[in-house]
């Protein structure tokens, strides 16, 4: 076992949604960005919009697992660290739709 973890691409994130059961693509970045072009499954959550009232709602099931996609201006980090605040422990970084290889739903 490696002492550094491989960064996570976007295209692993999409695959390890897709195949697993309770997962979720969370893409980070502001509304108009998002309409620009995002994963198709991906759910929006603004890093500014995350509240505590809006992710609880939304995700009831704490023990999900979250794969946080963004840009490299809205970082994944930032908004991983708000998931973990409101209790969610399966939060990783998805990488950035910057580096993204595939088809975008509009």
């Amino acid at each position: 076992m490696g002492l550094f973890k491989k960064k996570m691409t976007v295209n692993m994130a999409i695959n390890k949604v897709r195949t697993s059961e309770n997962a979720y693509l969370i893409d980070c970045r502001e509304k108009e960005k998002f309409k620009e072009g995002h994963v198709s499954g991906a759910v929006n959550c603004p890093i500014d919009k995350i509240t505590e009232e809006r992710i609880c709602r939304r995700f009831p099931d704490k023990t999900s697992h979250f794969y946080i996609v963004g840009s490299y201006t809205q970082k994944p980090g930032s908004a991983m660290r708000k998931f973990k605040r409101l209790g969610y422990k399966n939060v990783e970084d998805g990488g950035y739709m910057e580096e993204h290889h595939g088809l975008l739903a509009r």
